[in-house]
């Protein structure tokens, strides 16, 4: 399991720009028994999906949606695209407003990120040494917006 996430981290993180060509990280899990390893990000290998591209999907769906950029400083990749649907409603397919038969609900995906935190240690000569550690987490985010029938709880 933990080699299977770490492959996942690996695909993940290979796409976060850096500043130079390869740098070195190491990543803890988020468990109690979690163990430290070595990363190397790859500033070489890009994202296959271009922004422009994903916003002309956005547009084109029933259930449109805008891209929100949101931003944490200890986390990697410090920012993620978040989608917001446009629209409460469908747009109808005749192009002619909102369809209120149908609701536009997010699409939810859990990606893997890396939170920096500050571990403060004394070095051999008793100085106070300031070092990062990456832990391994997971985020929720949302990915784009469909269409659905409304949910109708029956009333007793």
């Amino acid at each position: 399991m933990l080699l299977t996430r770490v492959f996942l981290l690996l695909g993940f993180v290979s796409v976060i720009p850096v500043a130079s060509k390869k740098r070195i990280i190491s990543v803890q899990e988020l468990r109690p028994r979690s163990k430290t390893m070595k990363l190397v990000l790859d500033s070489s290998v890009k994202s296959y999906l271009s922004h422009s591209y994903a916003s002309n999907i956005a547009n084109l769906s029933l259930s449109p949606w805008t891209y929100i950029d949101t931003y944490n400083s200890s986390r990697l990749p410090q920012k993620i695209l978040q989608a917001n649907c446009s629209t409460s409603g469908c747009l109808n397919l005749q192009g002619r407003g909102e369809d209120a038969t149908l609701e536009a609900k997010p699409i939810k995906y859990e990606v893997l990120v890396l939170y920096r935190t500050l571990k403060k240690k004394n070095n051999k000569k008793g100085k106070k040494q300031n070092k990062y550690i990456f832990m391994l987490g997971t985020e929720e985010i949302t990915v784009g917006c469909t269409c659905v029938r409304p949910t109708v709880i029956p009333q007793e």
